[in-house]
Formats: C-alpha cells, sequence, structure tokens
C-alpha cells in the first residue's frame, strides 16, 4: 500500500506482515497429450512389432480421468450428471457410453482384488450379512454385503436363497451375525449371533398392530395404548419378559467385556435358560405364539456374543453398509443389465472398502489402472493382505 485508507498520509514500508492460509484448487484445465509409441520391422520374421502402449488399448482417455469418473459414479452421480460435470468443470467431452466403458474396465483391472477381498471374507472370525432388492433390467435382483473389520464385499444375484450364501461363506467357520433369512442357516461350519434389533423390529411390528406404541430394546419404557381399548396385557407381559432378558444379557456383556470365558459362558446358559422358560409359558395370542416360536427355534443364535469375542449383538455394520447401494437404487432404479450389475458389485466393493481401512480411493485406482498392484492394500499381487 502507498496511503493510508483513513486519512491518505503516505505509509512507507510495512511495520510487519499477517499471514493467513487458504486451501484452493488448481484451475481444471484437461492435460491433453499425444503418446508416440516406436514401431519395429523385424529382421528374422519381418513382422511389424511396436512397444507395449502404456495406456489402455482403444481409449483416448488418462488414468486419472478414468479414477475421477468411477469416483463420482461412486459417490452416487448419474451418468448425465457425470458428463455434465466433467464437461463444465474441465471442458472434456464424454458419452454416456464412454462412462459406462470406463466403469467396465475399470471393474475387469479390480478383478483380482475383488475376488481376493472375497476370500478373506471366509477367513475372518466375524462376519455382517445383510441383503436388500435391487432392479435389474426391470426384474428382481437382490443385492447381498458381507462385511467385517477390514473390508466390505457386495454380490448382486438373482436369488436371495442359499446359493448366494453358499458361494460367499462356503466353509466359513468364523461367527456370522445376521438376521432371521433362513438361507443363513445353510453355513452349518459357523456359530451365528441373530441381530437383537431384527428380534426388537418383531415385537414392534406387533405392537403396532395391538395399538402399542413401539418401544426401544434397551429402555424401559412404559406401553402406552394408540388407540381405543383395553390393552393387550398377554402380549404386554410377554414383549416385557423378552426385552428384560436381552437388557439384562446386552447390559452384563457391555460392563463386563473382559470377563473370564468360563463366567461368560455361564451367564450365557442362565439367559438361554430364562428365555426359553419365558418363551415356553402358555399364551393365546397370536403374536406372542408366532414370535416364541421363532425365538425358540434360534434360541442357540440369540446370545452367542456373550462367548464370542469381538462379536456383536446387532447388525449396524453390514445394515449401514447396505445403505450405501440403496443410494444407487434412489439415482437410477438399479441397473439396466446383469453386466453393469456384475461391474457395480465389484467398484462399490474396493470403494466401500478403501472407506473401511481409510485409504484414498483415487489413489487405489490409479494403482491398479497403472497395472500397479495394489500397494496401499500391503500387496502388489491379486490377493491383497490384511
Amino acid at each position: 500500500m502507498d496511503r493510508c485508507t483513513s486519512c491518505g498520509t503516505e505509509l512507507g514500508d510495512p511495520a510487519d506482515w499477517r499471514r493467513r492460509t487458504i486451501t484452493d484448487l488448481p484451475p481444471p484445465e484437461p492435460l491433453i497429450f499425444e503418446v508416440e509409441i516406436p514401431r519395429y520391422n523385424c529382421p528374422g520374421c519381418h513382422a511389424r512389432v511396436e512397444a507395449a502402449d502404456p495406456f489402455p488399448p482403444n481409449r483416448p482417455f488418462g488414468f486419472v480421468l478414468m479414477a475421477r469418473v468411477v469416483h463420482l459414479r461412486m459417490l452416487g452421480l448419474s451418468v448425465a450428471k457425470v458428463v455434465d460435470y466433467v464437461r463444465e468443470a474441465h471442458g472434456v467431452r464424454l458419452s454416456t457410453a464412454s462412462v459406462l466403458n470406463m466403469e467396465r474396465w475399470t471393474a475387469e483391472t479390480l478383478g483380482p482384488l475383488y475376488e481376493g477381498l472375497k476370500n478373506q471374507v471366509r477367513q475372518a472370525p466375524v462376519v455382517n450379512g445383510d441383503k436388500t432388492s435391487f432392479r435389474i433390467g426391470g426384474q428382481n435382483g437382490w443385492r447381498w454385503v458381507f462385511t467385517h473389520l477390514t473390508a466390505v464385499v457386495y454380490r448382486i444375484a438373482p436369488s436371495r436363497a442359499q446359493d448366494v450364501v453358499r458361494e460367499m461363506l462356503e466353509g466359513f467357520q468364523g461367527t456370522l451375525v445376521r438376521d432371521g433369512w433362513k438361507p443363513y442357516d445353510a453355513i452349518k461350519s459357523a456359530k451365528h449371533q441373530l441381530d437383537l434389533l431384527h428380534v426388537s423390529r418383531w415385537l414392534e411390528r406387533a405392537e403396532v398392530l395391538h395399538r402399542v406404541e413401539p418401544r426401544p430394546l434397551l429402555r424401559e419404557v412404559p406401553a402406552k395404548l394408540v388407540g381405543p381399548g383395553r390393552p393387550p396385557e398377554e402380549f404386554i407381559e410377554f414383549a416385557d419378559g423378552v426385552r428384560q432378558i436381552l437388557q439384562d444379557a446386552v447390559g452384563w456383556s457391555e460392563r463386563h467385556p473382559m470377563a473370564p470365558r468360563g463366567l461368560r459362558l455361564r451367564l450365557k446358559r442362565r439367559s438361554e435358560a430364562m428365555m426359553l422358560q419365558h418363551l415356553n409359558l402358555e399364551r393365546r395370542d397370536d403374536d406372542a405364539i408366532r414370535i416364541s416360536n421363532e425365538l425358540r427355534n434360534r434360541g442357540g443364535m440369540l446370545f452367542t456374543f456373550m462367548t464370542e469375542p469381538g462379536v456383536p449383538w446387532h447388525n449396524n455394520s453390514a445394515e449401514s453398509q447396505i445403505r450405501q447401494g440403496v443410494l444407487f437404487r434412489k439415482v437410477s432404479g438399479g441397473r439396466r443389465t446383469w453386466r453393469g450389475a456384475w461391474v457395480l458389485e465389484r467398484l462399490l466393493t474396493v470403494y466401500r472398502t478403501c472407506k473401511k481401512r481409510g485409504l484414498d480411493f483415487l489413489s487405489v485406482m490409479n494403482d491398479a489402472l497403472r497395472g500397479n498392484g495394489y500397494p496401499l492394500f500391503g500387496s502388489s499381487s491379486s490377493q491383497p493382505q490384511t
């Protein structure tokens, strides 16, 4: 400055400096370059040969652009929005087919990593599983998720039967945390933990039918009628008993995470006995009888969390990961083809696993597309290590 903005006096040299930090992005200009590939005439066989091309064949786009497009798709942007963003932000014109080709080629490149993560599911000590509907070409499909401490693996299939469960978990010897869907029972080699929040939902739905305000699992709330008529005393007594036994088991387990295994086993057996005694009481309420039968059939998987280290009593991990795929269902209604579903399950698996491990997805994409393997996963081979 030359003069004071208040009185106009000449200022001279600065007395000191004030500093501040600014975060910005570089100008979004595309980097366009030509690649020269040396070609040769072989004097021996007279063949025309050339050096290996470092970029994908028949694709005029570089690795950074492809990784960025895939990242935008994993963030939930539709193909049309990706095309608009890249054109408006970077001045690069893409077609819908170009975006889909980038996704497909990237999924093919990540195939070994996806298979390695699938294999790791069977080796994990604790796996959470869940599923939800997913439309493929206007037909019903199913998106499954299997997650453990270091990975999330998606599988999109036309079935929600045992075949998918066996494909993903055949030989699994850890503990499977799941809902009440019967195909999970096919994995006989594993221990099972039923999601207790799933049990709570059974009770809540029945409470709505009985004109009772739904109540939470781990907090004692008195029954409150929301409609006229006499209170359903038998069902309220049944629901209170089930919740109280589950509350006591969860509360004790969370207060004593380092308790000796022998003590945990004794308390587990006591909880099982108390639950069985409560379920065996004679009742006339249809919903109480139905839920009693469900819990009696699954009594061996209600309290597994009390004796198995690291096993949660809920399935929140899988449910939170399955909700990520709901975003794609809302944006596009699903996928038009099974090939598109195949692409999505691989890209979404790597993306959500990177998030779970705190890895940079774009860096993983760049390494994989350039043929550098998966160093951020601890290995450059097709079987990433954890």
